[in-house]
């Protein structure tokens, strides 16, 4: 399998550089693994989940994703939408929307006819089981299923990479399992690359690789 994600001796500052975020992270990671990312917090793992999907930039090294050098690549916004679907913590899901309206949103700057966005929708709806919920409300819906709903928009727009950060922090322990199953057998069908950030060992553990991350830097990468 190539890498689709390469990373060099990256390093990031915050607050003016006198706060390193990361300290040389090197990293590979294969097409279509499904990885779990763990440190304590402040340890740097979301930034580094931030800086694989061009959430936000480095400031040294090298960061290749899916063949882009996102350390050069001037629009990171195009990047992010064809190729990067987000789970983040929070579903973060607009509540004067419709669940397959909230689906639909990332794809409104694609090409895709709205036939078609709908269509896609409709398929990603009843791919986590929810085709029943098509018109409720976000507020109508329990949050296990809210985060459903935000993992089919994370896929509305066929990405090569789903990041997901702490996509099981809210949710109690049934409703975890739920959401990391259907990560995985999204991962497995669809053949994404899974790149996971948890707090979870029991997370974790269902990954095929966890990468320890202590002080911005790697510590650990087991298989």
């Amino acid at each position: 399998m190539a890498n689709i994600v390469e990373i060099e001796n990256l390093t990031k500052y915050y607050e003016k550089g006198s706060v390193k975020a990361l300290n040389g992270i090197n990293l590979t990671i294969e097409e279509g693994e499904f990885v779990a990312i763990m440190g304590p917090s402040g340890s740097g793992k979301s930034t580094l989940l931030n800086m694989i999907g061009a959430l936000d930039r480095g400031d040294k090294g090298k960061i290749i994703v899916d063949g882009h050098n996102l350390l050069s690549k001037k629009d990171l916004s195009t990047f992010r939408s064809q190729t990067i679907g987000f789970v983040f913590q929070l579903d973060n899901l607009l509540p004067m929307l419709s669940s397959i309206e909230n689906i639909e949103l990332p794809a409104y700057e694609s090409k895709t006819s709205s036939d078609e966005m709908r269509k896609k929708a409709l398929e990603l709806l009843k791919s986590v089981g929810l085709e029943d919920k098509a018109k409720f409300s976000p507020v109508k819906l329990s949050g296990g299923e809210r985060q459903r709903i935000a993992v089919a928009r994370a896929l509305i727009n066929s990405p090569s990479i789903i990041l997901a950060d702490e996509p099981t922090g809210s949710l109690d322990s049934d409703n975890s399992q739920k959401i990391i199953q259907l990560l995985k057998d999204l991962h497995e069908k669809e053949n994404i690359t899974l790149i996971i950030v948890t707090h979870d060992s029991n997370v974790a553990n269902q990954s095929n690789r966890i990468i320890n991350i202590l002080d911005g830097k790697v510590v650990n990468d087991s298989n």
